[in-house]
């Protein structure tokens, strides 16, 4: 498994997976905090923003681990490293509060809940989307500063 997130086809898979995980997980992300945001968009296009952004996980972690596989073969620059063992976490937490909130949604909860969930929903999206930036800057910086 770690050679299959090495190389494919003679290739680093790590630049190749960061530019699946950096685009599209950040776009799922913003995409919840518009949809959480506006009550309109809410009832039409939570359940496929929440599936969206929960479809983009699975490539930040691909990201992560063949950056790690990439850091046993050369080097582990720092910080981007640091901060790319931390963006699996951020991501799964971001995915979990959003189909929490997903779910109080569809029971109903209490308006008072939801705010509040709504609340940590565009917090942890925002938060997400600017972890993203700070591990790609810090990895652009590692390769070409």
């Amino acid at each position: 498994m770690e050679d299959l997130l090495l190389f494919i086809g003679g290739l680093p898979v790590h630049p190749l997976a960061v530019h699946f995980a950096v685009v599209l997980f950040p776009l799922a992300a913003l995409l919840l905090a518009l949809v959480v945001s506006w009550p309109r968009l809410r009832n039409q296009f939570l359940g496929m923003s929440v599936i969206f952004l929960a479809l983009t996980v699975p490539l930040v972690f691909i990201a992560q681990q063949s950056g790690e596989a990439l850091g046993d073969y050369s080097y582990e620059p720092d910080p981007h490293s640091t901060f790319g063992d931390l963006m699996t976490p951020v991501a799964l937490a971001t995915a979990g509060v959003a189909v929490l909130f997903w779910i109080a949604h569809k029971v109903s909860w209490p308006k008072l809940i939801l705010k509040a969930l709504g609340f940590l929903v565009v917090s942890a999206a925002v938060g997400a989307t600017a972890m993203t930036f700070v591990v790609g800057h810090s990895g652009a910086e590692a390769v070409w500063g």
